[in-house]
């Protein structure tokens, strides 16, 4: 057998893993960007619910982070126990949804209402406010 008679080389299947183990990833880190992508923004709004949730209106209203012109009457007026929800018994987060770069609109049930609520909260400061989405 000659040099001219040998079989050609056969493929390297590595390459083909590695290029099925970089797809993977890709599709794994899309998959985690879009289901976590809200996920600090979720969790102010679970921490500000727990606070009404114990009673704790004064941390509720600092995790609010109001204007000068939103009182803590104000704030005890929209949630405290004779506020639209009544005590916060319970809430559950169904969703949420970005709009534009700095607002995240979160969806809660709050007390088994509804609609659900929809609350905003800045992804900067962690500020929350109402809806003007509605």
């Amino acid at each position: 057998m000659t040099l001219l008679d040998a079989a050609p080389p056969k493929p390297s299947r590595k390459i083909g893993r590695y290029i099925l183990m970089a797809l993977a990833v890709v599709v794994l880190a899309s998959i985690a960007y879009v289901v976590f992508r809200n996920f600090s923004e979720e969790r102010a709004i679970s921490h500000f619910l727990t606070a009404l949730e114990q009673g704790n209106y004064q941390e509720a209203y600092r995790l609010w982070q109001p204007s000068e012109t939103y009182t803590f009457g104000d704030f005890l007026h929209d949630w405290g126990e004779k506020g639209d929800y009544g005590k916060i018994r319970n809430f559950k987060i169904l969703g949420s949804q970005s709009k534009g770069h700095d607002t995240v609109i979160v969806i809660v049930s709050i007390n088994g209402q509804q609609p659900p609520a929809e609350l905003v909260v800045d992804r900067r400061t962690k500020g929350l406010a109402f809806s003007p989405f509605d």
